[in-house]
């Protein structure tokens, strides 16, 4: 059956017109050629549907292989031959592929310049739904009594089939003006697990984007006075670089901690441990060689640090204080309706387990990440644009961080993405690599909407959504390992025409 939908819908479903100069047959396209060429181990550049020199290339040595030559016309029985190997690969990995753990990982390496075969991605699906099971490093938020329901007018798409097909998308979702528009998964026979609505999808950095949104609800509780206010008042934080800077600066990724911990780091610089999973922040504020006697780095431009947020979610905690678990509650059962647990994850504290909230609170073991499943995903973005759009109290704390957003500076080595990917080494372009701008947690200035009002969340692995608030406009993507799935035809194409153009 993996043969059967997978490479029947690689060719028939989602085929899009040729390029004439191409000379391809008539039932193959470019970028499916692309796509297969580099499931076979070939480099045909990235998978655009552009046909350049490096595609051209690959098919050569493709036929070379075969004891045959490419003369740049791929004709009816040239197109048979590389069909016939595309399902001989179909065949010969389907439920048999070989899993790479990584060295017995928890989770994918981020960068990596190829596609992970099903077997991978599967395995690390399977250590994600375990994972919400560690109740001494989560804090498990209970679905709420009135879940939203959303209402569908549902369109169908054989490029988004395709996508949840082949790429490492497993999820997508496109909500517009109150309604579900495109709702996808994998075909069933894809993988032996089971996708659906109650499964979970972990990511980190749209943990980010959730400690600012509640620190929003935090400040119009009174919990904080403003994003102007210094962080202060906090025993745990004193006498290290973050104290008394004024809560922006964290939030807009300012506070100068590039001497501490590297931009897009894990790890602190002179000890090298990670700043998750091994104790709370109690012990690096006590350490010279992490946070204790530090100062900023004097610098205080835009440096995207995981750290700063940590000190965010325990500044938020400390700040609720003994409501934080209700507070939290009433964010997302109230307000958002979520129909499954939620669940934040927290490093582990020092001593017993009782009084568990209490202890995180004073020791600082809040972090940012998160684990949710896809609608709710959904309507947590729902509730966001809901904010902006009726101008609550929270709105216009999204508003303010908006006005005071960064643009984020970019190298030759670094620049913002193409949507068609040509300017990708590997992979496809995706939102984290289309913004030009930050503010206050959210990724904003998304290339070619930059008039538009768009709130980009993004998360390792591939979490991925983003918020038009112009156009009451919502993509929600999950995805099980980043950089691998057509961003142009999901993301950009219904964000300009209200749907995917086939």
């Amino acid at each position: 059956m993996i043969l059967t939908y997978s490479f029947r819908n690689f060719i028939l479903s989602s085929m899009v017109a040729l390029f004439p100069f191409a000379g391809f047959a008539e039932d193959i396209s470019v970028r499916d050629v692309q796509s297969w060429l580099l499931r076979l181990g070939y480099s045909p550049g990235p998978v655009d549907g552009a046909y350049g020199s490096k595609t051209a290339r690959a098919l050569s040595k493709f036929y070379m292989d075969r004891g045959s030559k490419y003369d740049g016309i791929l004709d009816d029985n040239e197109a048979t031959l590389l069909k016939r190997e595309i399902a001989s690969e179909y065949k010969k990995t389907g439920k048999h592929q070989k899993v790479n753990t990584f060295g017995g990982r928890l989770q994918i390496p981020s960068g990596l310049d190829y596609q992970l075969n099903d077997a991978t991605l599967e395995h690390f699906f399977r250590i994600n739904q375990k994972s919400i099971t560690n109740k001494s490093q989560k804090l498990k938020i209970a679905p709420s009594k009135n879940p939203f329901q959303f209402k569908s007018q549902l369109l169908d798409s054989a490029a988004a089939r395709n996508e949840l097909a082949t790429s490492t998308i497993l999820s997508y979702l496109y909500y517009e003006d109150g309604y579900v528009v495109y709702d996808m998964l994998p075909p069933e026979e894809r993988f032996s697990v089971k996708i659906d609505n109650e499964s979970y999808f972990p990511s980190h950095s749209i943990g980010k984007s959730l400690v600012s949104y509640m620190i929003g609800h935090a400040i119009c509780d009174g919990y904080i006075a403003s994003i102007d206010d210094p962080v202060k008042d906090w025993p745990l934080i004193e006498g290290t670089l973050y104290h008394e800077q004024p809560l922006i600066a964290l939030l807009n990724m300012t506070a100068g901690d590039t001497n501490v911990i590297a931009p897009l780091s894990g790890s602190f610089i002179k000890t090298g441990r990670n700043i998750h999973g091994d104790g709370p922040l109690i012990k690096a504020t006590k350490n010279p060689r992490e946070l204790a006697n530090t100062k900023p780095d004097g610098i205080h431009k835009f440096a995207y640090s995981n750290l700063t947020t940590d000190v965010l979610m325990n500044y938020l905690m400390h700040r609720v204080g003994r409501d934080f678990e209700s507070f939290v509650e009433k964010i997302f059962q109230d307000k958002v309706g979520i129909e499954n647990p939620i669940y934040l994850w927290m490093n582990p504290i020092r001593g017993s387990q009782s009084n568990l909230m209490s202890k995180r609170i004073k020791q600082g073991a809040g972090q940012y990440a998160i684990d949710a499943t896809r609608y709710d995903y959904l309507r947590i973005a729902r509730a966001i644009l809901l904010d902006w759009n009726n101008d609550t109290c929270v709105g216009s704390y999204l508003k303010s961080i908006y006005e005071r957003r960064l643009i984020v500076p970019r190298s030759r080595d670094n620049p913002v993405d193409r949507w068609d990917g040509s300017m990708r080494r590997w992979g496809d372009p995706q939102f984290g690599t289309l913004t030009h701008g930050y503010a206050g947690q959210f990724w904003v200035e998304l290339e070619g909407f930059r008039q538009r009002k768009i709130l980009i969340m993004i998360g390792a692995d591939g979490q991925n959504i983003a918020i038009d608030t112009d156009k009451s406009r919502i993509i929600v993507i999950n995805s099980g390992q980043e950089g691998f799935g057509d961003f142009q035809k999901l993301a950009y194409e219904p964000l300009r025409y209200g749907k995917i153009r086939e």
